[in-house]
């Protein structure tokens, strides 16, 4: 599989800007199209007044989120314009809560790069986040992107693996750009059953991978913590450039009720996380 369709985040965030130039950038790598997204955040057609002025503060509520929606796509078009990339790419507004815009136009794009929330405080709500939702419902892999981020294809790339499906599947989905990549570190635990983590060897990633023409090294994470925890902190000692994880190994209902690792990564990953379930 290659990528050929990208799909990004196009919003008001402070990231959106470095977004949308990595994504150009990664769009002209593959040859593939880019298809920026914003969503209103409410279906306009649903709102609603309820005073004699309800249907005059609807339609300027409508008309006000519709002009902002098309200046998403003036700035997408002038970024790509003035990175002087020769790529396809396309800009739609949609009229509709977020998470279910980008679960439907995600389920049509090879990858979607979508800005990372900010953490929570206190106990985890019930209802996951927009990029949460999409890695669980669009059935394609997301890539949560940091504000301050570093390349999307050709560095340093980790893999946290623990011999599970997801993450398994995230690997797969990711060979286009491990393929890439000048260097790969798989991080692994010893200690698997402790944490959670079967312990599937990592030899066998290793000779996978090197049947794909990638060569990988592995590492350990420390066995005396959580494995959110390992993984952050091997991040910070390798700084790679992405890291590569599967989306709710364990019980899932447990990481929505207390958080866990998929939470954890979504939120304080420092570089890009390239996600599948």
């Amino acid at each position: 599989m290659d990528f050929k369709t990208i799909l990004v985040e196009v919003g008001r965030d402070a990231g959106c800007r470095d977004r949308l130039r990595a994504a150009a950038r990664l769009a002209s790598a593959f040859g593939a199209h880019l298809a920026g997204v914003t969503a209103t955040g409410v279906p306009l057609g649903h709102l609603r007044g309820s005073d004699d002025d309800g249907p005059r503060h609807a339609a300027l509520a409508r008309d006000k989120l519709r002009a902002e929606a098309a200046a998403y796509g003036d700035l997408m078009k002038d970024m790509v314009a003035e990175m002087g990339l020769a790529i396809s790419f396309a800009h739609e507004a949609v009229e509709d809560e977020a998470p279910r815009a980008f679960v439907t136009r995600g389920k049509l794009a090879d990858l979607s790069l979508l800005a990372q929330r900010p953490p929570w405080d206190g106990v985890p709500p019930v209802v996951p986040d927009v990029p949460e939702q999409v890695i669980l419902s669009a059935g394609r892999p997301v890539m949560v992107l940091p504000q301050a981020m570093r390349a999307l294809h050709g560095g340093h790339m980790a893999i946290a693996w623990d011999g599970g499906r997801e993450a398994a599947r995230a690997v797969a989905d990711a060979l286009p750009l491990l393929r890439r990549a000048r260097q790969v570190t798989i991080l692994t635990s010893e200690d698997g059953h402790r944490h959670g983590m079967p312990g599937t060897p990592h030899a066998g990633l290793e000779a996978y991978l090197r049947r794909h023409g990638i060569d990988a090294a592995s590492r350990s994470l420390p066995t005396d913590r959580a494995p959110r925890k390992a993984i952050l902190s091997c991040l910070e000692t390798l700084a790679p450039d992405m890291l590569v994880a599967g989306c709710y190994g364990h019980a899932r209902l447990r990481e929505l009720v207390i958080g866990g690792t998929t939470r954890t990564l979504l939120q304080r990953c420092e570089v890009p996380l390239f996600m599948s379930h």
